[in-house]
């Protein structure tokens, strides 16, 4: 369950960072927070039930902002430029955070699909590895009419 959440985590924050191109480590670090304490949250409700079932939201949450806060705190606004330009460039990309020393792979497909009408969208991968844990999504981005790339799923 914990690489399942991680996954989860890693694709959300993949997707905090695509949309918002100025963010600091301590704004992706607080998305992290959030992120990991409502996917937390929704994997403790599915464990247990009556009073066993709110504890297990209760530990979710706190283990998810835990988890959240550390991946959201591992990324900074270099690594959302280098994940942007692989999904705009269609290029795969790889790169070491200086910082963190955490590393990230992302591949987009070379090739356009047609999401909720609109054309201009990439499926991609992304692999990361932090603290010497990998973790892989699959997501999508799609372009918007600014020129900005926004994950959809």
């Amino acid at each position: 369950m914990n690489r399942v959440l991680t996954k989860i985590l890693v694709l959300l924050l993949s997707a905090s960072l695509i949309s918002c191109s100025t963010n600091t480590q301590k704004e992706n670090t607080g998305i992290g927070v959030a992120t990991g304490a409502v996917v937390g949250g929704l994997l403790g409700s599915a464990i247990g039930g009556g009073a066993g079932k709110a504890v297990a939201i209760g530990v979710g949450i706190v283990a998810g902002a835990l988890i959240g806060g550390a991946i959201g705190h591992s990324m900074d606004s270099s690594d959302q430029a280098h994940l942007n330009n692989a999904v705009t460039t269609g290029k795969s990309a790889s790169w070491q955070n200086s910082k963190t020393h955490s590393t990230y792979t992302v591949v987009p497909s070379k090739k356009y699909i047609t999401v909720n009408g609109n054309p201009y969208c990439r499926k991609y991968t992304t692999t990361a590895v932090i603290d010497g844990k990998t973790s892989q999504v699959h997501g999508v981005a799609c372009r918007q009419s600014d020129g900005s790339w926004k994950a959809i799923q």
